[in-house]
């Protein structure tokens, strides 16, 4: 570790932080589909164009990562309506899980967009369970678990080819599915990481969190930190992408974040270290203004504030923590506030990522939201703002430990006169 008196804490006002995680949460109030009798019921804006009017309502995905976030704010505030909103967004992932076992290659998964949706990318409906499993963490309703427990089955039985995931499959014979292997698709490690919190079943780290952790450590990055964005899947050729498509080398749905549950979990730094590698490509690379790209990538940037808080912290670097400064100003900066239009105040900017959508008005400035960029804003300033355990913040503050050592089996065996296991065994 560095041993520099780099500041620990962040020196922006945490009222403004707290202000704002408070008006991103208002905002997906305000904007989520609430009716039980409107079949889009749970979902949230995931685009909107106030120049056009242009909206597009939130993915399964989307919709997922929107529930653990609003997990994490009822957690941090006690506000039912937080935790209500959560539930009416699991309730519409549970409705895109095909649930027909005659359908062996598909019984399971989590359609891309609705119940009618005949696609599914495994990444995209890894976030849709992973949502189901914070859900079950905030109301302990065992549906959800087991709904995000059956997904499981399915991504490890289907979806994991050579010890990565899937890119995209069709449930129609006269369309090919897509093995391309994505470094966005990392982040799937963290899925089963908290699945296996939640059940104690050791198969979501052996098939799971161990091998997306190795593959993404040893086949993912560049010397200088970067990442390599898309490889082949069976030859492991570098796939070169359009520029247009290479939004993953700032935002790489959190990777970096799964390494260092990797790091903490296996005891092994060489996981993190790459997550520092990561982290100190980003500060390098990062615009003066705190964005990414010209400001093209504002979904970098509050990953990026993730990866700078707690690696600048754990390492103590003082580059890292600089640019933690910066880009909490420029996340702060994408939040829309004082707006009058209810579809936008309250949330953060964003870019278009839908194939399709209309184009913007020649020459009109960009004036649209996006749900991307304001879950995980909120997920990053809570993060800063909160010190609470067992909630999802980029990654857990805590880290497990065996219960052998630990809890209630090792108050048992104080009871019975041991100090700890290995004096119990002679």
């Amino acid at each position: 570790m560095k041993t520099t008196t780099a500041e620990m804490k962040c020196s922006m006002n945490n009222q403004a932080i707290e202000d704002g995680y408070l008006l991103l949460g208002d905002w997906m109030l305000k904007n989520q589909v609430k009716s039980p009798f409107d079949a889009n019921c749970g979902r949230s804006i995931s685009m909107y164009d106030a120049k056009t009017g242009y909206i597009y309502l939130s993915q399964g995905w989307m919709t997922g990562l929107m529930c653990a976030a609003l997990c994490a704010l009822h957690k941090r505030t006690g506000r039912q309506e937080y935790l209500d909103a959560a539930i009416r967004a699991g309730n519409y992932v549970v409705s895109l899980q095909v649930m027909d076992p005659r359908e062996k290659r598909y019984h399971g998964l989590f359609r891309e967009l609705t119940p009618q949706s005949i696609e599914c990318a495994p990444r995209d409906a890894t976030s849709a369970a992973w949502g189901l499993v914070w859900l079950y963490n905030a109301t302990k309703n065992p549906m959800y678990l087991e709904r995000a427990q059956l997904f499981a089955e399915w991504h490890m039985d289907y979806a994991m080819c050579e010890g990565w995931p899937r890119y995209a499959l069709y449930m129609l014979d006269n369309l090919d599915d897509f093995y391309a292997q994505g470094s966005f698709q990392s982040g799937t490690g963290l899925f089963y990481y908290d699945l296996f919190l939640a059940t104690g079943d050791a198969r979501y780290i052996e098939r799971g969190l161990r091998p997306l952790a190795v593959n993404y450590r040893d086949r993912f990055f560049n010397e200088d930190g970067s990442l390599i964005l898309e490889r082949e899947a069976f030859t492991g050729r570098v796939v070169e992408m359009a520029p247009e498509a290479k939004m993953h080398q700032y935002n790489d749905d959190f990777g970096a974040a799964m390494l260092q549950v990797a790091a903490d979990l296996f005891k092994d730094e060489s996981f993190r270290e790459r997550a520092l590698q990561y982290a100190q490509w980003l500060a390098r690379n990062q615009d003066a203004d705190g964005n990414f790209g010209g400001g093209t990538t504002p979904s970098g940037v509050p990953t990026a504030l993730m990866y700078f808080h707690d690696l600048g912290q754990y390492y103590q670097d003082e580059e890292l923590l600089n640019a933690r400064e910066r880009t909490l100003k420029a996340l702060l900066d994408l939040q829309y506030a004082g707006e009058e239009d209810s579809r936008l105040n309250g949330g953060v900017r964003g870019a278009y990522e839908v194939m399709g959508n209309p184009p913007p008005i020649p020459g009109a400035p960009a004036k649209h939201v996006n749900l991307r960029c304001s879950v995980y804003a909120l997920m990053a300033l809570l993060k800063l703002e909160s010190n609470l355990e067992e909630i999802w913040l980029g990654r857990h503050n805590g880290q497990w430990k065996d219960p052998l050592h630990r809890g209630a089996f090792q108050e048992h065996l104080q009871k019975m006169g041991y100090l700890n296991w290995d004096e119990a065994r002679k």
